[in-house]
């Protein structure tokens, strides 16, 4: 009769677990599900708050609900290797870059890429990054979020290894965008100029005589598809080029290093 009952509690607790109660424990792992397990349902008791219009759970609130309760866990007992995977239905290229910059902005500059994927379903970029805590999910959200993008669904799949679902139908590119007919003048570069060139005739560059720059132009349309490329070997101060008609980007760099133009370059765009 004993066995009977328990197997019964089994089989009820079973059945009774929620999705919102399912990612709760994927988030925080089984044993500390366990051990948090009242204040969980103290915390968690408004469950409709954590869905989402369609019903599904909401990561992002309930990933803040844990962490301003100190119950998401950051940081590993020793440095691992976490698996990251992001995946989108298109935009690949920017797509890239912009989770590039986002994990850059928090820090992580270097990463392995371990699987690149393109097909009908979509685009997958999974990554390796050797380090000591997780990558916050929530910080990574808001950096997502000002480049126009948004998560979809967050997913632990054990305790070194999250899935991110990432919506770019709004992407944009880290990009200056510069008034027409008008010089302006640029600080020294920590990295390439990105510049919006979108509905742009010609650029010109302007520099101080002291600096020696060679160069290095690349313009890129709206999917980051690369539409001119431009070098010049030899030193100038003074450059005036025209713009493709479907160029909507154009990266600003020196053909050799970035301390040739210290002294930050002068830009002036003309309209079509």
């Amino acid at each position: 009769m004993v066995r009977v009952v328990v197997w019964f509690l089994l089989l009820t607790t079973f059945v009774c677990a929620t999705p919102l109660e399912d990612k709760i424990e994927s988030f925080i792992g089984e044993k500390e599900y366990k051990i948090q397990k009242n204040l969980i349902r103290i915390l968690f008791k408004d469950k409709n708050s954590f869905l989402k219009e369609d019903s599904s759970v909401d990561g992002i609130k309930v990933l803040e609900k844990l962490k301003e309760n100190g119950i998401l866990k950051l940081f590993y007992a020793k440095p691992m290797k976490l698996n990251l995977s992001f995946s989108t239905k298109e935009n690949s290229l920017i797509f890239m870059r912009v989770i590039n910059e986002s994990l850059s902005s928090m820090g992580y500059n270097y990463f392995l890429t371990k699987r690149v994927l393109k097909n009908s379903e979509g685009f997958l970029w999974e990554i390796i990054i050797s380090t000591e805590h997780i990558v916050d999910p929530l910080i990574l959200s808001s950096r997502l979020e000002a480049r126009g993008c948004f998560l979809e669904s967050i997913e632990r799949k054990s305790e070194n290894e999250w899935a991110y679902v990432v919506n770019t139908d709004n992407i944009k590119v880290d990009a200056r965008k510069l008034e027409a007919n008008r010089t302006v003048k640029l600080k020294k570069p920590i990295k390439p100029y990105w510049i919006e060139v979108d509905g742009m005739k010609s650029i010109s560059f302007s520099l101080k005589i002291a600096d020696r720059w060679h160069p290095s132009l690349v313009f890129y349309d709206d999917k980051l598809h690369i539409v001119k490329d431009y070098k010049r070997d030899s030193a100038t101060n003074r450059l005036k080029i025209k713009i493709p008609v479907d160029a909507k980007y154009v990266k600003v760099a020196d053909l050799y290093t970035l301390d040739n133009i210290k002294r930050g370059i002068s830009i002036y765009l003309i309209a079509r």
